[in-house]
């Protein structure tokens, strides 16, 4: 399904059309990790009760005003999406600035762009998809050896995921390692001061990570394991076109040049 009047102009010869994809179940275990050390729980509303057993944490987090898994699932959701944008339209400003011309835009079926269309002539991008009793979609959580999301089939648990998002950043290679260069006059004592979390922490999220996964057969819950929704198209102009139609004005001086500077 891709509608008519983006169609004529999608993906043709000479373009690059670019599809970025977020992780929603490391962005939802960032947000737990951020809830949680402010003493932040999360409450089951789509089953209407506490996560059962979220109790041995208490010295951790506030039972009594947790929030809901539904709610935070959707943040996690909400600036995926915002990301996405963000990403296309700092592109945008680099297409202007090279001289080529480019647009934002969505309407693609993006489980059949993932790959999850059942069809195998249409094979999108390859993801691996799950399939659950009573789910309206598949969900798509990653391509195996390649862009592997934080929860199962792709780690052997949720704690495991956990580890792995708390290694990106402080292991080796990660914005809070000591090890890379940076800006400062001293890196490696400002990378190397950001603070650990506490084992209590790490485990308290991973519990509440695993209770989703187990209760809703996927991670998150509510909303998918990947996302992409917003698309980014790179082109020449055609210059003519614009000179015979449109008044002096309608492209930049970086487009009128382009092929004199790039090519």
């Amino acid at each position: 399904m891709f509608p008519p009047h983006n169609r004529w102009s999608f993906n043709r010869p000479g373009s690059l059309v670019i599809f970025p994809v977020s992780d929603v179940a490391q962005y939802l275990l960032a947000l737990l990790l951020n809830y949680t050390e402010r003493g932040i729980a999360l409450f089951d509303d789509i089953n209407n009760r506490p996560i059962p057993g979220i109790d041995q944490f208490g010295k951790v987090v506030n039972l009594d005003e947790p929030a809901p898994i539904s709610v935070v699932e959707q943040e996690a959701l909400t600036g995926c999406t915002a990301e996405i944008a963000m990403s296309c339209f700092s592109g945008m400003l680099a297409l202007q600035a090279m001289g080529i011309g480019g647009w934002m835009f969505d309407g693609l079926s993006t489980h059949s762009l993932l790959g999850g269309s059942g069809d195998p002539d249409v094979p999108g991008l390859g993801f691996y998809f799950q399939e659950g009793t009573g789910w309206s979609q598949p969900n798509p959580t990653g391509i195996p050896g390649i862009f592997e999301r934080h929860c199962p089939p792709h780690f052997p648990s949720m704690h495991a995921a956990v580890e792995s998002l708390i290694q990106r950043k402080y292991g080796p290679g990660g914005p809070y390692n000591p090890g890379p260069n940076g800006p400062w006059e001293d890196t490696k004592q400002v990378r190397g001061s950001a603070q650990r979390y506490p084992t209590e922490v790490i485990d308290c999220v991973a519990f509440t990570a695993q209770y989703i996964f187990d209760k809703f057969r996927k991670f998150p819950g509510t909303v998918p394991t990947m996302f992409v929704r917003i698309f980014l198209q790179a082109h020449h102009l055609d210059l003519e076109f614009y000179d015979a139609f449109f008044e002096p004005g309608a492209y930049l001086d970086t487009h009128a040049a382009h092929l004199q500077n790039w090519h």
